[in-house]
């Protein structure tokens, strides 16, 4: 079974204060806004991140982080 590509967080946008999502691609992941659009660098986060980040990241291979 495969991973899901993204989860929803509690993390806000620092552009529209909205929930963020964690998502990845076949080569990386990041945190993107579904309502504004905006993508930000997952290191970005890394410091604030909450239960569904860290469970969406024990999926993901150590190199696309």
């Amino acid at each position: 079974m495969f991973a899901p590509r993204f989860a929803k967080t509690t993390l806000p946008c620092p552009r529209c204060a909205k929930n963020l999502e964690i998502s990845r691609t076949c080569h990386m992941v990041f945190m993107r806004c579904p309502h504004c659009q905006k993508q930000y660098p997952l290191e970005e986060f890394i410091s604030k991140a909450d239960a569904a980040m860290e469970e969406f990241l024990e999926n993901v291979y150590f190199d696309r982080i």
